[in-house]
């Protein structure tokens, strides 16, 4: 499921334009993503406290001095990996036609949150930033503001830009925007993170967006 989650976001995403992220002092961005690539795989395995850089660049094939000149610390690089694979996968999440209706759009975005969030490696993701969190606190907000947060935004434009015309009665578009991606997660996220259910299948992800939808609309309806 990892790789058809990479496959899905490879497919629709887009640069994103502002990305949130801490600018490299190279120039080369195949290089740059190369390392992000990279390091990802190697915190993944081995975690925050037991990546190092000397492994990054072990498995770059290049030499530390070449990795620093990119990023100048650990942390660096970690919350660039954070902020990179946020702003990608929003886009990708969230970028639907814009002549697509209301509904189907929002059952496109509960599908992509869905599979991005349920994923093996957004959950391994999310359980190392919340055990760095207790130490390093500028972390854990880092990741909310790029991810939750930057996703409420964007959705809540979205609904409000959409929903009088969809028939819907919102108020307040960013809480109903958090209302919707509550509803995505339901119960599920808490026992992915706590390892007690695996990651859903397509079936499943399906299944998970249509109750989501049903339900919201159900909230907002005029």
């Amino acid at each position: 499921m990892h790789e058809q989650l990479d496959t899905y976001l490879r497919a629709k995403a887009k640069p994103a334009a502002n990305a949130p992220e801490p600018a490299p002092r190279s120039a080369n961005p195949q290089r740059r993503d190369a390392i992000l690539d990279v390091a990802r795989q190697v915190f993944l395995e081995s975690g925050y406290e037991g990546a190092s850089m000397s492994q990054i660049a072990v498995r770059l094939g290049g030499s530390k001095g070449t990795l620093y000149s990119y990023f100048d610390s650990k942390e660096a690089l970690f919350e660039a990996l954070i902020a990179d694979t946020c702003a990608r996968t929003r886009e990708a999440v969230f970028d639907t036609p814009a002549d697509l209706p209301l509904r189907e759009s929002l059952r496109s975005i509960a599908v992509g949150y869905i599979r991005l969030i349920m994923s093996d490696y957004t959950v391994r993701m999310f359980q190392i930033i919340a055990a760095e969190s207790q130490r390093w606190p500028a972390l854990g907000a880092r990741l909310y503001e790029a991810g939750p947060a930057a996703a409420a935004a964007r959705l809540g434009t979205h609904l409000d830009q959409r929903a009088g015309d969809a028939g819907l009665s919102i108020p307040d578009s960013l809480a109903a925007a958090q209302t919707f991606l509550t509803l995505c997660r339901g119960a599920l996220h808490l026992q992915r993170v706590l390892g007690i259910a695996a990651e859903p299948d397509d079936a499943a992800i399906d299944s998970h967006a249509d109750k989501a939808v049903t339900a919201f609309w159900r909230l907002y309806a005029a």
